[in-house]
């Protein structure tokens, strides 16, 4: 009887390179609805086409080099920086200090984290609508609460103050995102050893010492994807804005950010002619704030990365 040849051992190229076999369908999918469309994005940039029509014409980094002396691009921009600043310093002192108070498993826990996580998965949209309602001088909650409590002196007109309209955006903002702070943390407290704050406790420190000393430090991979998803959240703002405040940023631009900014540019609004449209410069915008996302990202990853190593 014929014996059966033996299985060839896999080559060495197989065991080397075979688990990409499994990578190339995602990678794929990758390519067909990432990838290429930014390559198309990246091309129309290149040009001065208006959004409308075929009428267009190359004219390389013409868009890019405006941006650089746009005013509105960094006005924008800066009120992004705002948002962030006052969201992360929010987020890392209320959120942790929510997380702490949770991680002692209090009674009605889970409800205290439904509520808390609940807005988080609410739509931005409806969330926006909402405050909008509550926030109207005319029908709102806000102004007669406030009265009702004496602090009457406090009602205002919210949305049409530059100077509290943005603060009010800053408000919405993390009021909707909170619950991912305590989340966050509370799973980095929950991870904790606790033969650490142990052995601490056995060395005379106290509460406070233990937290600071042992807790805090075994928060940095917790404090480093909070910070980069915070940034990341607030620099990509839109909704909120868009419908709290209109395409505009009203009043007078003060709560403009870079998405309602490159939204305007490249569609218009209800004050804009097809003429005032700039699809391609729009593109422009929205490429170069990716880039400059991607970088600042970068940074703040090898930074807080490398705190983490020393902690």
């Amino acid at each position: 009887m014929q014996r059966s040849a033996a299985p060839k051992p896999p080559s060495q190229f197989s065991l080397t390179y075979g688990h990409l076999w499994f990578v190339l369908p995602g990678f794929i999918a990758f390519l067909a609805v990432m990838l290429v469309p930014l390559a198309i994005a990246f091309g129309i940039s290149m040009t001065n086409w208006s959004g409308l029509g075929n009428d267009l014409s190359f004219i390389g980094l013409s868009n890019y080099a405006e941006i650089l002396t746009y005013w509105p691009f960094y006005r924008a921009a800066f009120h992004n920086a705002i948002i962030f600043a006052a969201i992360l310093v929010f987020q890392h002192t209320v959120g942790l200090y929510l997380a702490v108070l949770l991680n002692e498993n209090p009674r009605f826990m889970q409800f205290y984290r439904t509520v808390l996580f609940l807005p988080v998965i609410m739509s931005l949209v409806a969330t926006g609508f909402v405050w909008t309602l509550m926030l109207s001088p005319n029908i709102g909650l806000i102004n007669p609460l406030l009265k009702a409590v004496g602090l009457g002196f406090l009602q205002g007109q919210w949305m049409s103050n530059p100077s509290t309209a943005l603060a009010v955006i800053i408000f919405v903002t993390a009021w909707n995102s909170m619950g991912w702070s305590i989340i966050i943390y509370l799973s980095g407290l929950q991870n904790v050893p606790k033969e650490l704050k142990q052995a601490a406790e056995m060395d005379g420190a106290n509460s406070r010492q233990v937290f600071w000393r042992v807790v805090f430090p075994q928060l940095s991979p917790a404090f480093t994807a909070l910070t980069v998803l915070t940034f990341i959240g607030t620099f990509r703002t839109f909704d909120v804005v868009y419908v709290i405040a209109g395409p505009l940023g009203a009043p007078n631009f003060s709560t403009d950010v870079l998405g309602t900014l490159i939204y305007r540019t490249a569609f218009g609004g209800s004050s804009f002619s097809s003429a005032d449209i700039r699809f391609a410069f729009g593109v422009a915008m929205a490429l170069l704030m990716m880039a400059i996302m991607a970088g600042i990202c970068w940074g703040l990853i090898r930074m807080l990365r490398g705190r983490e190593i020393e902690t």
